[in-house]
C-alpha cells in the first residue's frame, strides 16, 4: 500500500512538470518566449494544479500516517 502512496505523490507533481516541457517545445516552434507560454499554460490547466497539490497532500499524510504505525 506504501507504493500506491509513493506513486499518487510522484503523480502529483507531473501537472507542475509536464507545462515546462510544453512552453519549451512551443518556445521552439513559435516566437512567444518562455514567461508567456508559462503564463498561458497556467491559466488553461490551473485545475490540473489543484488536483497535483491535492494528491501530493493526500500522499504526504498517508505516508506518515503509516510511519507512525
Amino acid at each position: 500500500m506504501k507504493k500506491i502512496w509513493n506513486y499518487l505523490f510522484y503523480v502529483g507533481f507531473l501537472p507542475f512538470i509536464i507545462p515546462v516541457f510544453m512552453a519549451l517545445y512551443s518556445m521552439s516552434v513559435e516566437s512567444w518566449n518562455f514567461f508567456d507560454w508559462i503564463l498561458l499554460y497556467s491559466v488553461i490547466y490551473w485545475p490540473t494544479y489543484i488536483v497535483g497539490i491535492i494528491l501530493i497532500l493526500v500522499a504526504v499524510r498517508k505516508r506518515k500516517n503509516k510511519d507512525k504505525k
